[in-house]
């Protein structure tokens, strides 16, 4: 990537995105207070102290040179087979619901089994699983209340 300047600090780092504005985390806290000053300052609720505006116009030319570099960036090609099609789009979503509906079957169905599964063991006096948290039992009481069904 590319070597910058960070705004706040004045350090060389290696920018990992092209978004990247500051060397770290802790000057990124520093830019958001700045930026939070700035906002402050341009709605007449506070002043700032030479040094401040001095960083403050050092973190708006970053801005700048970042909006740059957005600009910059390649645009996304699309294939001839992305193009907007009202009909592959819903055939595309109406399979992914039929899917996710699907998975939420499987879910309950899995979920209700070993709902009988603790119960099973609670009345078989057997050590519980550590997955079978107190929640866990709660909810597998909750969904028999006069206890299991007779095994058929």
């Amino acid at each position: 990537m590319t070597e910058r300047t960070c705004p706040i600090c004045e350090g060389k780092f290696t920018a990992q995105r092209v978004t990247s504005l500051t060397c770290g985390a802790a000057c990124s806290n520093k830019a958001k207070k700045l930026r939070s000053a700035i906002k402050a300052f341009n709605e007449g609720k506070r002043e700032l102290r030479p040094a401040t505006l001095e960083q403050a116009m050092r973190l708006l030319e970053a801005d700048e040179v970042i909006s740059a570099a957005k600009v910059q960036r390649p645009q996304r090609v699309l294939f001839d087979d992305e193009v907007d099609d009202p009909a592959e789009d819903r055939r595309w979503r109406n399979a992914y619901a039929r899917r996710q509906a699907i998975e939420r079957k499987w879910m309950r169905d899995w979920r209700e089994a070993n709902y009988r599964l603790a119960l099973r063991y609670l009345n078989e006096g057997k050590r519980l699983p550590m997955w079978m948290t107190e929640r866990f039992l709660a909810k597998a009481h909750a969904a028999y209340p006069g206890g299991l069904p007779p095994l058929t």
